[in-house]
């Protein structure tokens, strides 16, 4: 079905008139006419009835100017967004990130992000992984940036990068010294740990009991920066991202253990809604991450 065809009869249906719809799209009545007997013959159908004051619909007309109407309606709607899209002066960035991601990694993300689009509004939410894909589900945000695994159903999750938890002592803790410390030893120490909720703590905590290791004492704190003051402070053992520790690895605050058995891989992801059609700043935000590299396609 030819759209300018289609085009020519939607007028015509929706004025009444052949005149009108001729002046409204800026051609002449016979070429409108030809345009609407060429469709007349393409579906073999009469879809308007002529009358000496002008011509009304059919029952196929009126059955086929209803969907003429939501087809011109979505392509109107898709030029506007797509106008919004390419100009992006104005709007609101609605994010949440978990705590490891939105301290550390999304800050120079963001700036760039910015220096782009300086007329674009970022709301950024920081909580830990179970309350931001809480979020992403209750679509209190558009996009969450988060640890995993994610267990909420009808949410679209692409992989952002990889990520380790290392732990990591203060320099005169006795383990520092040790060439390769089993994991064992930690049956009598503490083991500092994030709030329930944490992604951080449950990757820990899944890893350990897999291999039947029970801390001595557990610690709780309810940021990354306090229990990392902790650990430097001697009072336990944590398991933090290595991209949290660019700083105390630098300054030699804090030494990570050695050995892989003190190292826990995990992906961390992306997520948003599969039901919902993301916003023009949001869909610039996912370009800018994946043309910055920022972001694995899976």
């Amino acid at each position: 079905m030819d759209l300018a065809h289609l085009k020519a009869f939607y007028e015509v249906g929706r004025w009444g008139s052949f005149s009108k719809a001729a002046e409204v799209l800026f051609t002449s009545q016979p070429a409108l006419s030809r345009q609407v007997a060429a469709l007349e013959k393409e579906l073999g159908l009469d879809l308007f009835s002529r009358q000496p004051r002008g011509v009304i619909l059919t029952e196929a007309g009126r059955r086929l100017f209803a969907y003429a109407e939501q087809i011109f309606s979505l392509l109107a709607e898709a030029a506007r967004v797509l106008a919004e899209f390419k100009n992006l002066e104005t709007g609101t960035l609605a994010l949440g990130a978990s705590t490891t991601i939105g301290n550390y990694l999304l800050p120079p993300v963001l700036a760039a992000y910015r220096h782009k689009h300086p007329g674009v509004e970022v709301c950024l939410q920081i909580g830990n992984s179970q309350e931001i894909e809480a979020m992403v589900a209750d679509h209190r945000v558009e996009i969450g940036l988060l640890a995993g695994p994610l267990t909420t159903s009808g949410l679209y999750v692409e992989v952002l990068l990889a990520d380790e938890l290392v732990a990591v002592v203060a320099p005169d803790h006795p383990l520092a010294q040790q060439e390769h410390p089993p994991l064992t030893v930690l049956a009598r120490e503490t083991l500092l740990l994030r709030e329930p909720g944490s992604a951080t703590r449950r990757a820990t905590e899944e890893y350990l009991a897999a291999r039947g290791i029970v801390p001595g004492k557990t610690f709780v704190l309810g940021n990354t920066e306090a229990i990392k003051r902790a650990a430097a402070s001697g009072l336990g053992i944590p398991f933090l991202s290595r991209y949290t520790m660019d700083l105390e690895f630098q300054y030699g605050r804090l030494l990570p253990l050695n050995g892989p058995e003190w190292r826990i891989e995990r992906p961390l992801f992306l997520a948003f809604p599969k039901d919902t059609r993301l916003s023009p700043p949001a869909l610039a935000f996912l370009a800018h991450i994946r043309k910055q590299g920022c972001l694995t396609y899976t």
